[in-house]
């Protein structure tokens, strides 16, 4: 089926009522936080813009409506965020000393920053099964780890959206340590975070666990289904990672509920026993 088929009358309709509930909910939000965070608008006219081109081309368009909404959700949880509770909120805002730009700045009267890239992983529809089996017969997994998949039971495409995954953690966690390296920050209480949104089918929080303990400590946890992949391209591609990221944020939002399900602000290694 093409991705950009059109919506038929039924699907119009839950667009429609969803975009509703959707605009309602977090308008409510921001106006009630208005003196704080005056880019509420603006983010709102963001979203709107992606359900008028989802109803125009079609069910293509899904994906950036999705990301337009999950950065709804984050702008949300900073501004409901108790401690520290952030006095003002910015979207898209330029960062200092170079001309790029990040989703959010959110400061506290103390003189804390945070920063916020705000990042959706919804891989497309792939089945690639021949590249798990290439990847079993070249001995991409560790000795000790085994990733049993099957055919039948969509094996081909859960292989993908892990693996499609795990390379966008990477990607984007490059992209923003670039960021911060052309903006020079020198100053203190500067904070950056790297969210990561997600249905909770595509992927899972632990697989994410298991790339911010690379990402933390320099070295694959044992039970790394994807340290020989990554360390090979890391190496291929002559890359470091310079870990002046300061976290890494975890959104759970299934496709079509207007309000997170869950958010972890501070995503950690797993907390195995057996292999600290």
């Amino acid at each position: 089926m093409n991705a950009d088929t059109k919506l038929d009358e039924e699907d119009i309709v839950w667009v429609e009522k969803y975009a509703k509930e959707v605009r309602e909910t977090f308008g409510g939000i921001f106006k009630s936080a208005a003196t704080r965070f005056e880019d509420g608008p603006r983010l709102l006219e963001r979203f709107q813009a992606t359900i008028d081109e989802l109803l125009k081309v079609g069910r293509g368009r899904f994906r950036t409506v999705d990301e337009a909404h999950n950065e709804l959700c984050m702008a949300a949880a900073i501004l409901q965020n108790p401690n520290p509770k952030f006095s003002v909120l910015e979207y898209e805002p330029r960062l200092y000393g170079c001309s790029k730009s990040i989703d959010f700045c959110a400061k506290t009267p103390d003189g804390l920053t945070l920063f916020v890239d705000v990042k959706t992983i919804k891989p497309m529809p792939r089945d690639r099964w021949e590249q798990y089996q290439k990847a079993l017969e070249e001995g991409w997994f560790p000795d000790k780890v085994k990733l049993l998949l099957s055919k039948e039971w969509l094996g081909g495409e859960l292989w993908h959206n892990t693996f499609a995954a795990r390379s966008r953690f990477l990607e984007y966690a490059l992209e923003l340590e670039q960021k911060i390296a052309d903006c020079k920050f020198q100053a203190e209480k500067i904070f950056f975070v790297l969210a990561f949104c997600g249905e909770g089918f595509y992927w899972h929080e632990d697989e994410l666990e298991d790339f911010v303990s690379l990402y933390f400590s320099g070295v694959h946890r044992p039970d790394d289904p994807f340290t020989k992949a990554e360390d090979k391209y890391l190496n291929e591609k002559k890359v470091s990672l310079s870990r002046t990221i300061s976290r890494f944020a975890c959104i759970r939002r299934p496709q079509g509920e207007i309000q997170k399900k869950q958010l972890n602000w501070n995503v950690q290694s797993p907390r195995d026993p057996s292999f600290n």
